[in-house]
């Protein structure tokens, strides 16, 4: 049975800036497609942000799926994005004898694209519903400075639409940033290890609040009105 997603290229758009860049780490260089029943959940990683959305999707058999890095430039060049959303159907076809990592079938009612499911990269994706789970769990909690490469921060721009808020909490300074945007899509940023913990940094590159104060104290205290003398 094929699941029905309406905005399929905009999905890819959320994820591909979260897909590993390392050719020696296939199982990271893609999107990741999981059908569990109810939902249709895609994810991506390079181990320093990891982003997963979902969509309602009903489908009777679970299956996964991994889309590599040319599915992708196949499947842009197929189905722009800049195209006004429409329905497009995934279709999962078990492994065989001659497919044996199965096949996924995206079309449009016109046209249509055949791909490996990649069934062996799917397979070792990271598991990300304890991640997540853990995440979400934890209680809000920043007593302490954190770091973030700016970066990787601007990823995130790409998960929403142009006036939608993302929402952020962290359990602590060395804990997941979670990113969650609308209901349906969520994100971890890993921190940036503290300089102090890293002998190779430079000391007076931690950006320690108290040390802040001070340096910007002169700068930010409004300077005190000068007294005028009165005439006797």
């Amino acid at each position: 049975m094929p699941v029905t997603v309406s905005d399929l290229p905009r999905i890819v758009r959320q994820l591909t800036p979260h897909i590993s860049t390392d050719y020696n780490l296939p199982p990271l260089h893609g999107i990741y497609l999981e059908a569990d029943g109810t939902h249709l959940f895609a994810a991506a990683t390079d181990r320093f942000t990891f982003a997963l959305t979902r969509r309602e999707a009903a489908e009777p058999e679970p299956w996964k799926a991994f889309l590599a890095h040319a599915d992708l430039t196949a499947l842009r060049a197929l189905f722009p994005t800049r195209r006004r959303p429409a329905d497009l159907t995934l279709t999962h076809h078990r492994g065989c004898t001659r497919t044996p990592d199965g096949r996924l079938t995206i079309g449009d009612g016109t046209r249509s694209l055949n791909l490996s499911a990649n069934a062996g990269h799917a397979k070792k994706f990271p598991k990300w519903r304890k991640l997540f789970a853990d995440a979400l769990a934890a209680e809000p909690h920043q007593d302490a400075e954190a770091c973030y490469n700016a970066d990787f921060l601007a990823r995130w721009a790409k998960a929403t639409d142009r006036w939608q808020p993302l929402t952020t909490w962290s359990a602590g300074p060395g804990k997941p940033l979670l990113v969650a945007a609308g209901p349906d899509f969520l994100g971890l940023h890993m921190p940036v290890s503290q300089p102090e913990h890293r002998p190779e940094t430079p000391a007076r590159q931690r950006q320690d609040r108290t040390a802040l104060r001070t340096v910007w104290a002169d700068t930010l205290t409004p300077a005190a009105p000068a007294r005028r003398l009165k005439a006797a």
